[in-house]
């Protein structure tokens, strides 16, 4: 059964479920669609790392080349 996604403007007490959906499993997500709710602008992910300074190269990130266990031999 395909999913029911439904808007209001001013949510009702009671939200009602249809027919062919009652008695079976169900998820219900209610989420507030306010502007009050959003993170301010100051706070969110991509403003946060934008303000991080610019420091290092891409070298100091590099990761050192893998070349096994030393030591370690297989059986023949």
């Amino acid at each position: 059964m395909p999913a029911i996604r439904q808007y209001y403007e001013d949510a009702p007490a009671t939200i009602l479920i249809p027919e062919p959906m009652r008695h079976k499993r169900l998820v219900v997500i209610l989420q507030i669609q306010d502007d009050e709710t959003a993170v301010p602008t100051s706070q969110n992910l991509k403003s946060l790392l934008s303000a991080m300074p610019d420091v290092g190269t891409d070298a100091d990130f590099a990761r050192p080349l893998d070349y096994g266990r030393d030591g370690v031999q297989w059986d023949s």
